[in-house]
């Protein structure tokens, strides 16, 4: 999810205009993940440069462009912009998920901070894109809604429930992602793939890039009418099955059990009694129970903005785990 760091006052010398804000043509992903650690005080693991060059060249297929906030030559800041495509009433529109927002603690000023967004909103106009998405923490929400105007787009559902018994008469077969080559694996999805519900537009292609990112461990639960992508997570330290997406094959209702059926066999191959979901999907019935809202993790809230002027408004119909960074 979009991090910011605070808006503290700074500590350097280094006055704010001392700061320049540019767009990085080549990204050291080592130098990136080190800074990132820092700014975040992160645990050991947390950022890595195999991580960070999945998420900016592979998991939404179409890369990233990456701004950086420079004290003389040292990088003290950095901003990205992850491009994919939305589609929005049946068509594809540009859009970018802003995600790993930081300025090092001895450089934090609004200035500097302003300037990062101020840049990224340009970038986004000079390439044409439309919309603007972000599924910040608590600090950054206001910190987006301030700065870049991001509002309040949807609140996502955290729901959860037990599974693992099988479902009568619905029969789902399983795939961990590891074992499949990648000609098998977007066979599988592509029946499940494209359509015209208003969300992140996934290819085959696309979603079997993002099913790629190191270390995730995700598996395919694949049934007559519903694909579900899961993954083995703990939070709060409770282990669980997280249900990172919920696809309806083509022409075809998705119905409660078919819902019951894929999140059974998720617990079921990665030994969770236990499933989460987080997001909101209008094409399938949504498994579980809705989480208190003194319970949820974070606010996940999805922010975004229009770009286009002239554009009505429209309403997200499906956004999940795998939409975004929590998966």
């Amino acid at each position: 999810m979009t991090a910011a760091a605070p808006l503290a006052a700074p500590t350097s010398p280094a006055p704010p205009d001392a700061v320049s804000v540019r767009i990085e043509s080549a990204t050291d992903h080592a130098e990136t993940a080190a800074l990132a650690a820092e700014a975040f005080a992160a645990e050991a693991g947390r950022f890595t440069p195999e991580g960070l060059r999945w998420l900016y060249r592979d998991a939404y297929g179409e890369g990233a462009t990456v701004l950086a906030a420079y004290a003389g030559p040292r990088k003290v800041g950095h901003l990205a912009l992850l491009h994919q495509t939305v589609t929005v009433d049946g068509r594809p529109e540009p859009a970018v998920a802003l995600v790993d927002v930081f300025v090092l603690e001895a450089f934090r000023s609004l200035a500097t901070l302003v300037g990062l967004y101020r840049a990224a909103e340009a970038a986004c106009r000079e390439r044409g894109v439309r919309l603007i998405l972000s599924v910040p923490n608590a600090m950054a929400a206001d910190v987006n809604a301030r700065i870049l105007r991001l509002a309040e787009a949807a609140r996502l559902d955290v729901r959860v429930g037990v599974g693992g018994l099988p479902v009568p008469g619905v029969p789902v077969v399983s795939h961990r992602v590891a074992d499949l080559g990648a000609e098998r694996g977007r066979r599988i999805l592509a029946p499940f793939c494209g359509g015209t519900q208003t969300g992140l537009g996934w290819t085959a292609e696309r979603l079997w890039g993002r099913l790629g990112r190191p270390g995730a461990g995700y598996a395919l639960h694949v049934g007559e009418r519903l694909l579900a992508v899961s993954a083995r997570r703990r939070a709060r330290g409770a282990p669980h099955a997280l249900i990172c997406a919920l696809l309806p094959r083509h022409g075809t209702t998705v119905g409660r059990r078919d819902v019951a059926a894929v999140t059974s066999a998720a617990c079921r191959l990665q030994r969770r009694p236990l499933f989460a979901y987080a997001g909101i999907n209008d094409a399938v019935p949504l498994p579980g129970l809705l989480l208190p809202g003194r319970l949820r993790p974070s606010p996940m809230v999805l922010q975004m903005r229009d770009l286009r002027r002239d554009a009505a408004p429209f309403r997200m119909q499906r956004f999940e785990a795998i939409d975004f960074d929590l998966a």
